[in-house]
């Protein structure tokens, strides 16, 4: 079964119904420049928010939801690939960004590394992501959840705790620009 995350319209329609998202990934977007990677574009829902003059790419494991993305953003240029294996050389990338993705990245530690390596040594790694709940009632709910939820979403772990991931791949989340809502964390993180 395809979950939600492969199927680009429901994904889109997903998104239309949470209007906060879209002002995250703006926020985020605008901390962006050079060179820039979306891992996990999707349906290209952010690629018309980063501001002019910075070189865009972007990469997602569906090759369905790549068509949408052209269209939101026919300059940028656009691959399949997953974040496990980007296809770029060493040091590539001022910026990659991240916006709902490491929830479903099958080997998230591998994805963290492989950006790690084509980021350029002062580059940043912007994420906008959910990660697992602080207190106890919300792990368990989540960690319960998770099953049937990951199976619906077609890959999604609501109970991933992508901060200490981030964390242990070498990075260091930076004060400036971190900021938290219940289980999203919006933040930037540089080599460590």
């Amino acid at each position: 079964m395809r979950g939600i995350e492969q199927i680009p319209w429901l994904y889109d329609l997903s998104m239309m119904l949470m209007p906060g998202m879209q002002r995250w990934r703006r926020s985020l977007a605008r901390l962006a420049h050079g060179r820039v990677l979306e891992v996990g574009c999707g349906t290209g829902q952010m690629l018309p928010l980063y501001p002019g003059g910075v070189e865009l790419y972007g990469l997602d494991p569906n090759a369905d939801a790549l068509p949408r993305a052209r269209r939101r953003a026919p300059e940028a240029g656009l691959m399949c690939a997953s974040a496990e294996q980007l296809p770029f050389p060493d040091a590539r990338f001022d910026t990659v960004v991240s916006s709902l993705v490491f929830c479903s990245v099958s080997d998230p530690g591998r994805g963290l590394t492989e950006i790690r390596r084509v980021l350029k040594p002062q580059g940043r790694l912007l994420m906008l992501e959910h990660v697992h709940a602080q207190n106890r009632i919300g792990r368990w709910l989540l960690d319960t959840l998770q099953p049937p939820w990951t199976l619906v979403t077609g890959g999604c772990h609501p109970n991933r705790d992508t901060e200490k991931g981030v964390e242990g791949a070498g990075f260091r989340i930076e004060e400036a620009h971190y900021k938290a809502s219940g289980v999203m964390r919006h933040f930037v993180a540089t080599k460590g």
